[in-house]
């Protein structure tokens, strides 16, 4: 017996290289205006962590509070409230903002941002 390796499916398991490729635009316009609706979007093939955070802002995948990112959940959590960590960090609607109009986006960041891409087009 030895071990067996899946891949998962990029329909319902979409990455970074379905949100970088001009090829997958219309899947991901079917994510954004919520036509499609997969397990999970991981921004594999993404640079850097901020940049992974924009583009999941931009999306309408975010649902963290700003206070709770990068580490603000750890004193949040010593705080003797009585509210819980859930209620501070956690939002019930997605956290979108917009950065770069030539990446996938939320119709809300239509014509929004700026490019990130050089000869980037816009995504809308």
């Amino acid at each position: 017996t030895g071990l067996r390796v899946k891949t998962l499916s990029g329909n319902e398991f979409p990455g970074g290289y379905h949100y970088h490729r001009k090829k997958e635009i219309d899947f991901m316009k079917d994510i954004a205006t919520g036509k499609h609706t997969p397990y999970l979007l991981h921004m594999s093939w993404t640079t850097n962590k901020a940049n992974k955070l924009l583009f999941l802002k931009q999306m309408g995948l975010w649902y963290t509070s700003e206070g709770c990112e990068s580490g603000g959940a750890v004193d949040l959590a010593k705080d003797s409230s009585g509210t819980s960590l859930q209620q501070k960090c956690c939002s019930t609607e997605a956290l979108i903002s917009c950065h770069y109009r030539d990446k996938p986006s939320t119709h809300a960041c239509h014509g929004q941002g700026k490019n990130i891409d050089v000869k980037g087009k816009p995504f809308w």
